[in-house]
């Protein structure tokens, strides 16, 4: 299955794309194996079948994220309509756009096999907002919040500068064990970032679900 979002940092399309990531942000080891994000400006056309070919690990489905995904180029738009037109059944497609010309062919065929989502701008938040969620136990609605920042340009180590805060402010509000525990994820996310054990956004969105966990 293919998605097309179409906006500019809106709620109402990072709402939807949360729930259609549902069940691999509830699961960390299939966010870890059976979910790729990628970034259309500049990404190789052999990254792109690669990740496209890749068989999922540990649900029936992988899903693949492109950002900005009307800036692929040429090569990258004949790859991305060859396996949307074929439609295989372990792979759903997320492709995230500011906006598409409507004078381009290939778009215009992607659009016309995709489940199309357009936009209506909205209320910014900031990664305060996120925390607050996370250590609220609500991992659904602070991983919304985390997936607008990014779409908004925030980078992951950034954001991981305001989850140290925040857990940090935790001490007391959770027990002594749940609090150590936390400290330890927050090593493991930072280490995943530093030595590219994950994508830097994967291993912050792990990182708020199993902190999430720690707070109920």
């Amino acid at each position: 299955m293919t998605y097309l979002f179409i906006g500019d940092n809106t709620h109402d399309k990072i709402t939807q794309i949360a729930q259609i990531k549902a069940k691999w942000t509830e699961n960390p080891d299939a966010l870890q194996f059976d979910h790729q994000v990628l970034y259309g400006h500049k990404l190789d056309p052999k990254d792109l079948k690669k990740a496209l070919l890749a068989l999922p690990a540990i649900l029936k489905e992988r899903l693949v994220y492109i950002h900005e995904a009307e800036k692929l180029d040429e090569h990258c738009k004949t790859i991305l309509l060859e396996f949307v037109s074929a439609k295989p059944s372990y792979l759903v497609l997320i492709l995230d756009c500011a906006a598409l010309s409507d004078k381009d062919e290939i778009w215009k065929e992607v659009r016309g096999l995709s489940k199309v989502h357009e936009t209506r701008k909205g209320v910014k938040e900031n990664v305060f907002d996120m925390t607050k969620k996370m250590t609220a136990g609500n991992s659904a609605e602070a991983l919304q919040i985390l997936n607008r920042l990014y779409e908004d340009g925030a980078h992951p180590l950034m954001i991981m500068g305001g989850v140290v805060w925040a857990w940090g402010n935790e001490r007391g509000r959770v027990s002594s064990v749940n609090f150590e525990k936390g400290l330890r994820e927050l090593q493991e996310a930072d280490l995943n970032i530093k030595r590219s054990r994950l994508d830097p956004e994967q291993a912050v969105e792990v990182l708020v679900v199993k902190l999430a966990s720690l707070t109920r």
